[in-house]
């Protein structure tokens, strides 16, 4: 506060009040003081950072945790084949990484499409197989000590439990029943209702493991409207594995999506810590963006930004004692069932039914213990125009939270807007039960949204500046974009990333730049899906295959040449009337290039070549959503109803590319 009043003072001494209208001058000193405001949390950052040191910080862990069960619950809304086969990959190398006898896997799916739930279920029975087969081959490996092709973690917390047992006996008796055993414990259940979406379909597997097979949440019409469900009606469809997961009463969810990728050895750590911290509701372990050479520079540049920021986000969190709430998380189940859906038969449902930022909610009230020494794997964005469409996303999440957060200044303007444009579509919801926050949670929560804020109020600057006279007419400005791309660096540059931090300062400088009209554009876009109905933007993975397929410098002119087109008719309208703004050219010329930048880093940062990672019951698997991968194809005239008709096609693996009908 006293740095931002600070720099209000500065800014008057600054203005040339001679040259500059009164109006222009007061707007201009209020803007920057807002602007360099927020800009200067990024500065504190950096200074936090440097005292507290940005090594990652190691929290206690209990050696006894097997006592605890854990399921592994990826999330999925399939539209396509393709993103079944990845889901599926993805919780098998996570499963079979993390194998114990407390340990399952649920996929809870929401597609509804029929054909793609049998598809799904097959897909399972095919992982089931693989996992049986690998599991039969590495029991025997064990039973003639032959240690070197079992796995270290499977032989700490599978195979040492019958370390008591002759080994022809455990073949005979034991073998068969524990590779069942874990094969069937790689689950799918089919959700009924799409109610909170990916936050929902948690929620409900939480509240099966309880034992609770039925709606009775969210299902108060008062409250929800038309987007209430059914009361009494089933939380899934029946199955034999919904059966299984029914009264099971996991004491751990650990939340996924469908392409994050878990490590090996990741949930026993995770578990370690969960068992030293019983109280802590959320558990939330570091984020890293994992690339490989055939991946683009955009990719490689996000990963090089996530790596450079930990640091700060190690000292924050060591800071404030929490950290914010990622959507991928280890949830502890009753903690999370008694503070966020119901408790002593009283109903909370503190989460709103149509947010789409949950997160914000679930961390203001759990408080997440951050993980920093534990990562969960995930795959950048693959260009700038995927990147943009997800921020477009986040940035409608942070609309619809802050219609909540601030109900009466924020909430009600919107829903009479809604109201008056939607007409008879308007659905009225409320939100059951209030949080109240206190400042560190609220500072974590809304993060984001003063990120977002920030793009308006630089554009509304660089506006402004064009009819003022300052005696220093680029400080300002140089100030502001110093404060935020390059200073943060000074706490996290070393000898070792030196160049990628250099790499990193230059991208950001030609990405962001023009980010004063795109990111208000995006904004725009975000509030308008807020306030009118059936808005459909491209999917991300749609984007991704069609620069693969095709030019990616067309591809980019396609979906950004807007961009360039304002550029240049406002570039040539300053010369025209000879208007002297270089903030405003800057901005135009990085606009007018936006394309040529997305274009050159779709490239692939390293040799270009055509990738295809295989995935057999003998081959390791780097958990990534951005490459192919095979899997394990079986004859389409096999239902896989006995594991003995389909384990002849086991070592059997194509590219996910690959037509399956033909087979």
């Amino acid at each position: 506060m006293l740095l931002a009043i600070a720099a209000v003072i500065l800014n008057i001494f600054n203005m040339d009040w001679s040259n500059t209208s009164s109006f222009n001058g007061v707007a201009i000193v209020l803007l920057l003081g807002i602007l360099q405001g927020c800009v200067l949390e990024s500065p504190a950052q950096t200074i936090v950072t440097l005292i507290l040191g940005g090594h990652t910080r190691k929290l206690k862990k209990h050696l006894e945790f097997e006592h605890l069960s854990l399921v592994l619950n990826y999330n999925l809304l399939a539209t396509n084949r393709e993103e079944i086969e990845e889901c599926m990959h993805m919780m098998y190398t996570a499963f079979m990484g993390n194998l114990a006898p407390n340990v399952s896997a649920v996929l809870v799916s929401a597609t509804g499409d029929e054909e793609l739930k049998d598809y799904e279920l097959f897909i399972r029975d095919v992982y089931r197989v693989m996992i049986f087969d690998e599991l039969y081959k590495e029991g025997l490996a064990y039973a003639r000590e032959d240690y070197l092709h079992v796995d270290k973690y499977r032989f700490l917390y599978v195979w040492r439990h019958f370390r008591h047992i002759d080994s022809v006996f455990f073949i005979r008796k034991y073998l068969h029943k524990v590779c069942d055993k874990y094969s069937r414990e790689f689950m799918l259940v089919h959700r009924v209702s799409r109610v909170l979406r990916k936050c929902g379909q948690y929620q409900d597997l939480m509240l099966l493991s309880a034992g609770m097979g039925r709606a009775f949440t969210y299902c108060d019409p008062a409250f929800y409207g038309n987007c209430a469900r059914e009361p009494g009606k089933p939380l899934f469809h029946d199955s034999s594995d919904v059966k299984r997961v029914f009264g099971r009463k996991f004491d751990y969810t650990l939340v996924l999506d469908g392409d994050t990728g878990v490590p090996p050895g990741t949930v026993y750590d995770l578990m370690r810590i969960a068992a030293a911290y019983p109280d802590k509701g959320i558990i939330q372990p570091a984020i890293t963006l994992m690339c490989n050479r055939c991946d683009t520079m955009f990719m490689h540049l996000e990963s090089m930004r996530q790596s450079i920021s930990e640091p700060i986000t190690n000292a924050l969190t060591d800071l404030f004692g929490q950290s914010s709430y990622y959507g991928k998380a280890l949830i502890k189940n009753q903690i999370y069932i008694d503070k966020i859906l119901h408790y002593d038969g009283k109903l909370i449902e503190s989460v709103p039914i149509d947010v789409l930022s949950h997160d914000t909610f679930e961390a203001s009230l759990l408080h997440p213990l951050y993980a920093g020494s534990v990562s969960l794997l995930e795959a950048p964005s693959y260009n700038y125009v995927t990147w943009d469409i997800r921020e477009r996303r986040w940035n409608r999440g942070e609309i619809l939270n802050a219609m909540y957060f601030w109900d009466n200044l924020f909430g009600k303007p919107m829903r009479l807007l809604q109201k008056i444009v939607r007409r008879k579509k308007f659905t009225p919801t409320k939100l059951r039960t209030r949080s109240h926050t206190d400042f560190i949670s609220s500072y974590m929560s809304h993060l984001a949204l003063r990120q977002m804020c920030m793009k308006p109020l630089l554009l509304f600057f660089i506006l402004l500046h064009v009819n003022t006279s300052l005696h220093q007419v680029y400080l300002p400005i140089v100030v502001v974009m110093f404060l935020i791309i390059v200073f943060p660096k000074f706490a996290t540059c070393n000898r070792k990333n030196i160049k990628s931090v250099c790499s990193e300062t230059v991208a950001s400088i030609l990405q962001f730049t023009p980010e004063a009209v795109v990111g208000c554009v995006r904004i725009l876009l975000a509030f308008h899906a807020n306030i009118v109905t059936g808005v459909q933007w491209i999917p991300q993975r749609s984007i991704e295959m069609e620069f693969k397929s095709k030019n990616p410098f067309l591809s980019a002119f396609r979906h950004l040449w807007g961009y360039s087109v304002v550029g240049i008719v406002v570039g040539i309208f300053l010369i025209f009337f000879e208007v002297d703004a270089m903030f405003m050219f800057l901005m135009l010329v990085t606009m007018v290039l936006l394309p040529v930048f997305t274009g050159i880093t779709s490239l692939p940062a390293g040799y270009i070549a055509k990738y295809r990672g295989r995935v057999g019951v003998d081959s390791d698997s780097t958990p990534s959503s951005k490459y192919d991968k095979g899997f394990v194809i079986p004859p389409s005239t096999s239902r896989l109803n006995t594991r003995e008709r389909a384990r002849p096609f086991v070592a059997w693996t194509v590219p996910l590319s690959y037509d399956l009908s033909i087979v």
